[in-house]
């Protein structure tokens, strides 16, 4: 199996710095909570936009999440690839935060995605 890039535990999460650590929730189909203080994008679109200029720290560390853990590697490369050079994904996904009592909120709306 090819390396999926840099990963996050759900524990390891728990203990971060919340002040450091920007949440992407990129669930297809979330259920009406999100991992407190995460933004929604449509991860089509941030696969498909053709350059991604998302108001977000390119130095800080962003956790990118979908249901699983499955589709959301390819995102956090592609949000490397477009400068945001300390995006990592959740391993496990939205399931695991929930295992790890992660703080949840309702769910918001989907973000924006800005073009040039």
């Amino acid at each position: 199996m090819p390396d999926a890039g840099p990963k996050i535990t759900a524990e390891e999460l728990k203990r971060a710095d919340p002040n450091g650590v920007t949440l992407i929730d990129v669930r297809r189909k979330p259920d009406r909570q999100q991992i407190r203080g995460a933004y929604r994008y449509d991860p089509e679109k941030l696969m498909e936009a053709e350059e991604l200029d998302l108001p977000l720290s390119h130095d800080g560390t962003i956790v990118v999440y979908c249901g699983h853990g499955n589709s959301c590697p390819s995102i956090a490369q592609r949000l490397r690839d477009d400068g945001f050079n300390n995006a990592v994904y959740l391993e496990g996904g939205y399931e695991a935060a929930k295992a790890a009592d992660l703080p949840l909120e309702e769910l918001t709306q989907d973000q924006p995605i800005p073009s040039k």
